[in-house]
């Protein structure tokens, strides 16, 4: 079976951690659980949520049959599966099955009623493969974690995520400048308004400066307290923000590194990254981040028209100024506004990662 193959990692040198080589495995699985919950006790101040509307109320309605068929339709017969060893191909045989259907609808209606999320799909099992073109290898931040769920509690987390991606697009709570991870606003659709920006611009001889920032360790430092802040503010019912409460407590992973495989560890923090609701539950993280953005510079001065840009967890400043001396000061100025804003949230920029382009017309 193609989905039990080995896929050995590159021979490297040793990961450091603190300066140290990681030698054993003992050593090597406490590196990777340090690197990837550094954020668990990093501290937040919410308090900037308070100044943010609140969005229109979502009603929840009970989930359907015809939903999961839509949702399991679009899964790869091929994709990993997790610790429960069951593939999408075995779950679409069985959900082909109209009592097996009507079963799995009721578990996950079952779920939301009684706001709890069951203990056998909060296990999952963290693969670790490298980050691709790295000139070495020596450090766990040149790796990426893929978290691997049991297959049932994925299709449910998919039928909750598209819910998710329609209420909170239709009450108008995700930033329009928000791109990446939610429906119809691919990659292709932030190049072409990127673009549209640039030549604009120009049309007011103007020039387009954009300082370009990443937020360091993103997925993995989601704080939970945080997101159900968010979730209130995004009007969501209240039996859907003690369900989150339940789905991120509790939860344990084991790391996979080549065919070793660590004893679990429990994770307070995070939203794991190859999770169907990562991506929506980080846009939800993300919005009222930058809608106070918004706010902040728009109440500090009014010539000031710095624009802000988000992909996931990558991060665009854009200015349009006839002089660079006036964009880059501006730049600057919400660079540290954005900064700050993200530490209340219990994020933190890479700085050395930092990038600023000019778009001239010649």
């Amino acid at each position: 079976m193609n989905w039990v193959k080995k896929k050995n990692l590159p021979t490297i040198e040793s990961i450091l951690y603190e300066g140290q080589p990681c030698n054993t495995l003992p050593d090597l699985w406490y590196t990777l659980y340090s690197s990837y919950n550094s954020a668990e006790n990093r501290p937040i101040n919410a308090s900037f949520l308070n100044k943010t509307l609140q969005a229109d109320q979502i009603l929840w309605s009970p989930f359907l049959k015809q939903e999961f068929r839509d949702t399991i339709a679009k899964c790869s017969s091929s994709s990993t599966p997790g610790p429960d060893h069951i593939s999408w191909r075995h779950l679409k045989a069985l959900i082909s099955n109209d009592r097996c259907l009507l079963k799995i609808v009721q578990i996950a209606n079952a779920c939301i009623d009684l706001e709890f999320w069951l203990s056998y799909f909060k296990s999952s099992n963290t693969v670790v493969i490298p980050k691709p073109n790295k000139n070495n290898y020596n450090s766990p931040k040149l790796f990426q974690p893929i978290v691997l769920l049991n297959t049932m509690g994925k299709l449910i987390e998919k039928a909750i995520s598209n819910r998710l991606q329609f209420y909170l697009l239709a009450n108008g709570f995700l930033d329009p400048h928000q791109f990446g991870g939610i429906c119809q606003r691919s990659t292709i659709d932030a190049g072409i308004y990127l673009t549209h920006l640039i030549r604009v611009g120009w049309l007011r001889q103007c020039h387009m400066s954009i300082l370009a920032f990443d937020i360091a360790q993103f997925f993995p430092s989601l704080n939970h307290q945080f997101l159900s802040l968010c979730l209130k503010k995004a009007s969501l019912n209240t039996n859907i923000v003690q369900f989150f409460n339940s789905y991120h407590s509790n939860r344990s992973t084991s790391y996979s590194w080549n065919s070793f495989t660590s004893p679990p560890f429990n994770i307070n923090v995070s939203v794991g990254q190859g999770s169907t609701l990562s991506s929506i539950l980080s846009a939800l993280y993300l919005a009222p981040i930058i809608k106070t953005f918004k706010k902040r510079i728009k109440n500090l001065n009014k010539e000031i028209s710095t624009d802000i840009f988000s992909f996931v967890d990558d991060g665009l400043l854009i200015s349009q100024e006839q002089s660079y001396f006036l964009s880059n000061s501006f730049l600057l100025c919400s660079y540290n506004i954005i900064s700050k804003i993200l530490i209340d949230a219990g994020l933190v920029m890479e700085h050395n990662k930092t990038e600023i382009f000019h778009f001239m017309r010649a």
